[in-house]
């Protein structure tokens, strides 16, 4: 049976609305509570439910105060981002197709690499007492899921942010330089999405830029099921192909603000194949 102090204790916890309960007052209250357990453990009277029971609530105020002292130093690191700014400034390069008749090499598009990335974040991780880190494992259909841990040290507190993707095979990697590629892709995001860091272009003054290497990707996936032309990069406002030297490279002048505007576009035509086809049948 619970006594009449643990259960004023667990009823306080319970009501008490999280988001205002300062690490002060939850550092009193695990004191008081270390301080009831000690009571309790020398009272030969108590049974082991009862004290069981307040290592329970020791437990959950421990595991909130450390949720708070997470997510205060996060909040921290967050509102210092606000103010830098992550541009793309690594090129990738793409080869003219073989029906363009002219020679050498365009820019596809670019992209902020890890370590660009890792520059900023880092030295505002070490401030706060806080460690990035990534693991892999395979997935489904011999790709790579990432998870990023963001762990608070001091309180240990951590959360995990997860992204899986198919091996990088373009440009004829071989089999390792495919997993490195896409662990190397997979981390980028990760790190982004922990954050919620955008990365804009070197040359748009923080206006968005143009679409990144992912959204490029997904673009010209639908473009082959849609079957787009040319009609639909005039209509995108995107570079023509002759003009940027490759399709890959066309669509990567998509503006970042049209990218969802580009995806509709192309599935409302998907769809509307779909259906002249269910129409002919």
């Amino acid at each position: 049976m619970k006594g009449p102090v643990s259960l004023t204790l667990e009823t306080e916890l319970r009501e008490r609305p999280v988001q205002r309960v300062p690490l002060t007052a939850a550092s009193d209250g695990c004191a008081a509570i270390l301080a009831l357990i000690e009571r309790v453990a020398k009272d030969p009277r108590a049974d082991v439910e009862k004290l069981e029971c307040v290592v329970a609530m020791y437990d959950r105020l421990k595991a909130k105060e450390a949720e708070l002292a997470y997510n205060a130093a996060k909040g921290r690191i967050l509102k210092k981002l606000a103010g830098i700014r992550i541009v793309k400034n690594r090129s990738v390069l793409s080869d003219v197709e073989k029906s363009n008749p002219q020679n050498g090499t365009y820019e596809a598009f670019k992209y902020a690499p890890l370590e660009e990335i890792d520059k900023h974040l880092r030295p505002l991780l070490a401030e706060e007492g806080m460690d990035l880190s990534y693991s892999d494992e395979p997935c489904g259909g011999g790709g790579i899921l990432i998870r990023g841990r963001l762990k608070h040290l001091p309180s240990g507190h951590y959360e995990d942010s997860y992204m899986p993707a198919p091996l990088d095979t373009s440009d004829g990697k071989s089999d390792v330089q495919a997993v490195g590629s896409t662990n190397s892709f997979l981390r980028r995001y990760v790190a982004c999405n922990i954050f919620n860091i955008v990365v804009v272009g070197d040359d748009d003054d923080g206006t968005g830029g143009t679409i990144d290497e992912a959204q490029t990707k997904t673009i010209l996936d639908l473009i082959k099921k849609a079957k787009a032309g040319p009609k639909f990069l005039k209509y995108m406002k995107a570079r023509s192909i002759e003009e940027a030297g490759s399709l890959e490279a066309a669509v990567a002048t998509i503006t970042a603000r049209d990218y969802r505007k580009a995806i509709s576009t192309l599935e409302q035509q998907i769809a509307k194949a779909e259906v002249g086809r269910a129409d002919l049948a």
